[in-house]
């Protein structure tokens, strides 16, 4: 069994390598029971870390998508009329 800190190590790579985030399938409840961690214990976490919870941690990266598409790429957002 994996220790928080742990948990927390493999949601980083979960997030910064797998991108999961943009999978709509797996929200933050849903990664958290994948890792067999309860959610407010990971949330108080993220908030120690980051300064903020897990949902609005996906909510943000999601959000910053666009942005980095257009920077990165040159695209226009995909969102938005072309």
């Amino acid at each position: 069994m994996r220790t928080l800190d742990e948990n927390y190590a493999l949601l980083e790579k979960l997030v910064n390598e797998e991108r999961i985030y943009l999978d709509p399938m797996y929200d933050f409840g849903r990664v958290c029971r994948l890792l067999g961690v309860r959610r407010p214990e990971m949330d108080a976490l993220l908030e120690r870390e980051l300064g903020l919870d897990g949902a609005s941690l996906f909510a943000e990266l999601r959000a910053a998508l666009p942005e980095r598409l257009e920077r990165k790429y040159g695209l226009k957002c995909f969102f938005q009329e072309v």
